[in-house]
């Protein structure tokens, strides 16, 4: 296996697609000349109301009338001007995309006081829904309680807590929207709140429908309160989540499957990693690393080192509106046990799956229908508070604006040293980065390329890189490969788990999952696999192209991640059956080791060279 460094400035036909802290587009040029208008004739015609020209009635009438436009324009200009909120700095993005003082000023709509109480109706209807599904307010109340956890910071100010940090991540969605509008280039119709969610089998929503899952959920309680004006925000949900996979790899590129435009990420992989918080730490500082940093952070599991763990990263100022989100164990097992036309409307068909019986997915530990319906609402009102929170905000404190922009969130790429040894797993610096060589108490994450062939990912395909060596097969991935067409190349494929799991979810229309394990297979007749190995140029990750410097200038490691399913000893072993080559020269053996632990799943480990 050869790999060749590739690095390669991101473009669009001329245009300087270069992204800053904040995930938002810079300014972009567009390349080629400017040239001046010409009048497609060669003279003007002369002007009526000059001295030369004859006055008569209807010449007056029509001049007249003119400065009475002009005064008219020039007063509206003038309370155009007046209009514009004289607080609101523009300029120098923050961290989150927004600008200082500098730029154009941003106009401001007037608050309309019945917009204000429109939206506080609905979400007052929406509470009402919630606490007569649940079995009415007090026990719906103590359910949520139950069911979500949040997390304070003691020395924070008392009215920036964790709802208020939400709401906060509103108010900065409708900034950057009131600021796109200014650029030509903008390709926003709405102020858009990200939520992306990460994680395993349980957030795709085996045994369900794909749209049973709880994010949807969420999504379909909370994205017409949003949407209400005055915040007039627009709900983008994702579920990412890929069944049957660790935090690792799957870590290393949040971006390329959640969306470098993430507001909010969640972490779900408390069935593949005990009890331990390992996992759940690197993964949390991989998510301080994306552009919108610190993302709104949503774990599913309620296990106390995760708790601790999310409450420490509270506790140092990292994690400003973390939530711990449970399910079954939030209801009161009394109203579980009434008689079915006794049971609150949400617990009602508790055992009942939502996809046909038989479905693959419908395991003990995944849950049904109705427990997917219960997350999705306690999720949502959290988030519906945070909603009447911004509201509170915009209601009451017409300079907002100003200090919304005045609080940068942004960690600047600073972290605290790790609260948990990961030594042990050989690969420390990529799991949990370095601390900085001025001071051993600021810890970085290097910067991290990832290509990945799982689905679904939405930048960042692992076909970019390959150069060679790969068969190419248009036959339907869920369709078994002849072993003679691994002879002259590597093969995209699905192992044999997958392959009869997806072909089975077939049979009951797909049951909308988009989640996917594709993987490139090799037998020793496949050959050289060779692989450009990306490097992005960005503003955050300057460091320029040359063909004078080493590969070692862009990188630290290259890390190769093992087929993710169940085998046996006698398939291949990456460390002893592979060979490496990295710019032409051979890679020792001494140089290739196994990460362990924290990025290990069925007994599968990935190659760290």
């Amino acid at each position: 296996m050869e790999m060749h460094r590739r690095s390669k400035a991101p473009s669009n036909n001329g245009i300087d697609n270069s992204t800053n802290s904040s995930g938002s587009s810079a300014k972009r040029n567009v390349g080629g000349s400017s040239s001046s208008l010409r009048s497609k004739h060669n003279s003007r015609p002369g002007n009526p109301y000059s001295a030369a020209s004859q006055t008569t009635t209807t010449d007056i009438i029509l001049f007249r009338s003119l400065q009475i436009l002009l005064v008219i324009t020039v007063c509206w200009f003038l309370s155009l001007i007046i209009s514009v909120d004289p607080t609101t700095p523009s300029g120098t993005p923050n961290g989150d995309g927004l600008r200082g003082s500098g730029s154009a000023s941003i106009i401001t709509p007037l608050l309309d006081p019945t917009n204000i109480a429109n939206a506080r109706d609905q979400i007052t209807k929406v509470r009402e829904e919630f606490y007569t599904r649940y079995g009415g307010k007090p026990e719906a109340l103590d359910m949520l309680k139950r069911g979500l956890r949040t997390f304070e910071n003691e020395k924070a100010a008392k009215d920036m807590g964790s709802v208020r940090s939400t709401a906060d991540r509103y108010l900065r969605s409708i900034l950057r929207f009131e600021e796109n509008q200014s650029s030509s280039l903008s390709a926003f119709q709405h102020a858009e709140f990200v939520m992306a969610f990460g994680g395993y089998s349980v957030t795709v929503g085996r045994g369900n429908h794909f749209e049973q899952s709880y994010p949807f959920i969420m999504e379909k309680i909370l994205a017409p309160i949003l949407a209400l004006p005055p915040l007039g925000v627009k709900l983008v949900v994702r579920n990412s989540a890929i069944g049957g996979i660790p935090s690792f790899p799957y870590g290393w590129c949040l971006p390329n499957f959640l969306g470098e435009d993430a507001d909010a990420v969640s972490w779900d992989y408390g069935m593949n990693e005990g009890n331990g918080a390992a996992g759940l730490e690197s993964y949390v500082r991989q998510a301080l690393m994306m552009p919108k940093s610190p993302p709104m952070f949503i774990l599913l599991d309620m296990k106390r080192p995760r708790l601790d763990l999310l409450q420490k990263y509270v506790n140092m100022g990292f994690l400003p509106d973390p939530v711990a989100l449970g399910g079954r164990d939030a209801v009161n097992k009394k109203l579980l046990q009434l008689p079915e036309t006794d049971k609150p409307p949400g617990l009602q068909k508790w055992d009942e799956w939502g996809a046909p019986k038989g479905s693959p997915g419908q395991s003990p530990w995944h849950p049904k229908k109705m427990e997917h319906e219960l997350m999705g609402w306690m999720m949502a009102m959290h988030m519906i508070d945070a909603v009447e929170v911004a509201l509170n905000v915009m209601e009451k404190d017409p300079n907002w604006r100003e200090k919304v922009l005045q609080q940068n969130p942004s960690l600047g790429g600073e972290l605290p040293a790790p609260v948990i040894d990961v030594a042990a797993s050989g690969a420390a610096s990529i799991l949990h980065g370095a601390p900085s060589t001025d001071d051993s108490s600021k810890w970085h994450m290097n910067h991290v390329s990832c290509r990945t062939s799982f689905l679904p990912n939405m930048f960042g395909n692992f076909d970019s890189i390959i150069e060679s060596g790969v068969t190419k097969d248009e036959e339907d991935m869920l369709q078994s490969r002849d072993d003679s067409l691994f002879n002259g190349g590597w093969v995209m494929d699905v192992g044999k788990v997958e392959r009869e799991t997806k072909v089975k979810v077939q049979k009951y229309g797909g049951l909308g999952y988009i989640d996917m394990k594709t993987a490139l297979y090799g037998i020793p007749s496949s050959g050289t696999l060779k692989l450009w190995l990306p490097y992005e140029l960005s503003a955050t990750n300057p460091v320029q192209s040359s063909g004078d410097l080493l590969a070692g200038i862009y990188f630290n490691s290259v890390v190769f991640c093992e087929v993710n399913e169940k085998r046996g000893n006698k398939e291949c072993n990456m460390l002893s059956d592979l060979a490496f080559e990295v710019g032409g020269a051979a890679v020792a053996k001494a140089g290739v080791t196994q990460i362990k632990g924290v990025a290990s799943y069925l007994k599968k480990t990935f190659v760290f060279g």
